[in-house]
């Protein structure tokens, strides 16, 4: 594998103290290669990786102050989330890193199970989260950032980006053009019957953008989301609550050890709602957006308001609410499980029938707000829409979380810098990365509600673990520039230790007349009737390479890499499956389609395939696989009449 990977020399950033706003230290300083709108986790990554890649870039944004804001549950990572925010690490990106910086809670999730959905989840200081990126911006020497509201998107008579619009007239020239809008692109909150036109609480929506882009031919729907009350802790009879503490191992995000920083953590805790709980819910479900029919959009399937759960869960009497801190030095509490729409004094009554809060006081209201959000089967899997150069990403492609928004982000920005530069475009494969994943099935799918990425969204799952995103997407980092060169040493360092330990566990025997076999039999009760390797010993089901440290037999120093070669051990056979399976895909997709193949007469491709391939009339298997809108089932027809096609030519 090392022999692969290509080293890229380049300077090192140069950092900079003084906060760049409105000048910046160019002769035209209206002129940028790429401009990002939207500050949020989506347009933070994308911007950085625009700038990393060699792109003069300007992020701007509503709201200067609410950089990398938290609106919602200020946490990072959980099932398949977590494997995102490692990969969006290993790419050179920088949630991970500000998340292992700010971090008030951290817990392994899943752990009673296989290490293909074992998730780690880390509750963050909002506030402090916001400064952090901050300072990551500021220290981007090819990167600005401005204040304003982005209303239209200029094109030349070739449909070439010409430059974007300002409410207040402002122009800026350049090249491409990422869309980062999240919840704001004609946003409005809803509180019972009451609605405010705001992207978020107290943050005016962006409005015009909308109907600037539908005049252009591209579509736009309508999605909704909500968050729940903030208590105040002072409020609170912790007494009554289970306690939740942060695990005691230190686990990270990210793959640079630099960023690890180890701090003290705060605990979180837990309680339900009551029988009251669901009776008062039942009898105002009138008054609530959803079902009083006041807003008509879709909510998150997988994140359900609190009178969905009662609605959709009737025979539970309760639910659980996980009470989870803000902030280190603020008293404001987020419930977890108990996003409402209801009308503020309904939410105060609700939220006094949970127990330990009894007594509670809300510091802010719970809201719903739904938003404009593109369909992303319109876009490529380079997440380039059919204007050349305009490429959008994270909750406006109708995806749900920070980390789906900076795992599009990384994406968007780097193929935008890309595209800047009139270099190829890139993208991930499905099997290669969850990133993949979640990108291919929001460009071949048509959505009705939310995306949230999972576990069992990717049929590679036991490959595409976190511990090994550095492995599978560090190389493809440093070719485009965002890994610098101490990470890159690093990283080959980690290569070589992992080859030489993997050799070591499957050299080394275990003999039936040695003393490592008096140890695993008397301490371990581990029976060995012949001689055998230690990775064939690791292999067991119930062997970890904790017990032989333990005892002694193992002198592994670095519980990371461990785990992960415990992993790959263990699992050998299911890794091997699936590597064999990916193998034959990647076969497949060399199959070259005839020039004169007519899609329109295969009735089993869908309609959207159909069409979409006789537009761009791919060359290959693996260019059909690239264009947006062709799903999977239309690939598996694709193969099976294109290999009849060449069969019958013959």
């Amino acid at each position: 594998m090392i022999k692969n990977f290509i080293t890229y020399n380049y300077s090192k950033r140069t950092h900079t103290s003084r906060r760049k706003l409105f000048m910046v230290s160019y002769k035209n300083s209206n002129y940028f290669d790429v401009i990002v709108v939207g500050a949020g986790h989506s347009g933070c990554e994308a911007a950085i990786a625009s700038s990393k890649t060699g792109s003069k870039t300007l992020l701007i944004t509503l709201n200067l102050d609410k950089i990398a804001w938290q609106p919602c549950n200020p946490s990072i990572g959980g099932p398949a989330k977590s494997n995102l925010v490692h990969e969006v690490d290993a790419l050179g990106g920088i949630i991970g890193r500000i998340t292992d910086r700010t971090y008030l809670h951290k817990k392994l999730l899943n752990v009673s199970k296989g290490p293909a959905v074992w998730a780690l989840r880390a509750q963050t200081d909002k506030r402090e989260y916001s400064e952090e990126m901050k300072k990551f911006i500021d220290s981007e020497k090819n990167l600005s950032i401005q204040e304003g509201m982005v209303t239209k998107i200029f094109f030349d008579e070739n449909k070439n980006i010409k430059g974007i619009g300002t409410h207040f007239g402002g122009f800026f020239k350049c090249r491409s053009v990422v869309l980062t809008t999240g919840t704001f692109l004609g946003g409005t909150i809803w509180v019972g019957s009451k609605k405010l036109s705001a992207g978020r609480s107290g943050e005016m929506a962006s409005i015009g953008l909308t109907k600037d882009l539908i005049k252009s031919n591209i579509r736009f729907g309508r999605l909704k989301t909500g968050t729940p009350p903030r208590i105040d802790s002072r409020t609170i009879d912790f007494n009554k609550l289970e306690l939740q503490n942060s695990d005691t191992d230190e686990l990270w995000f990210s793959f640079d050890s630099r960023e690890w920083n180890s701090r003290e953590t705060i605990p979180c805790y837990l309680t339900k709602t009551t029988f009251e709980t669901k009776n008062i819910i039942k009898e105002n479900l009138h008054l609530s957006p959803k079902y009083g029919g006041f807003m008509r959009s879709t909510g998150p399937r997988y994140c359900p308001s609190i009178e969905d759960k009662i609605v959709r869960f009737s025979s539970k009497n309760e639910h659980q609410i996980f009470l989870e801190p803000e902030g280190r030095n603020i008293n404001e509490i987020y419930l977890q499980g108990f996003s409402t729409g209801f009308p503020e004094n309904l939410q105060k009554q609700l939220v006094r029938t949970i127990k330990g809060l009894e007594m509670s006081k809300i510091l802010r209201p719970a809201y719903s707000v739904d938003y404009d959000f593109l369909p992303a089967i319109q876009l490529e899997k380079t997440l380039m829409s059919s204007l050349e150069g305009l490429f959008f990403a994270g909750q406006v492609c109708g995806t749900t979380g920070y980390e789906e928004a900076s795992a599009q982000g990384i994406i968007a920005g780097i193929n935008a810098s890309l595209f800047a530069q009139k270099k190829p475009l890139m993208n991930l494969s499905r099997q290669g990365s969850f990133i993949g994943t979640m990108i291919d099935d929001l460009v071949t799918r048509s959505l009705n509600e939310p995306y949230r990425v999972l576990t069992s969204r990717s049929e590679y799952r036991m490959l595409l673990r976190g511990d090994n995103a550095d492995i599978r997407l560090k190389p493809l980092g440093r070719k485009y520039g965002l890994i610098d060169d101490n990470s890159w040493i690093n990283f080959k360092k980690k290569i070589k230790y992992i080859k030489n330990e993997s050799l070591l566990y499957n050299n080394t025997l275990v003999k039936v007349n040695s003393l490592t076999k008096y140890i695993l039999e008397n301490e371990l009760k581990i029976l060995v009737k012949k001689d055998c390797s230690l990775a064939s010993l690791i292999g067991r089901p119930n062997m970890s390479l904790d017990y032989l440290r333990n005892v002694g037999i193992i002198q592994a120093k670095n519980i990371e890499k461990m785990k992960m070669l415990e992993t790959e051990v263990k699992y050998h056979n299911y890794i091997a499956r699936q590597n064999s399976q990916i193998k034959f895909l990647e076969r497949s997709l060399d199959l070259i389609i005839d020039k004169n193949f007519n899609y329109m007469n295969i009735e089993q491709l869908s309609k959207e395939g159909r069409e979409k391939l006789s537009k761009v009339r791919p060359k290959s298997l693996k260019e059909a696989a690239c264009i947006g809108g062709i799903s999977s089932s239309d690939l598996q027809v694709l193969l099976v009449i294109a290999e009849k096609y060449r069969y019958n030519k013959l």
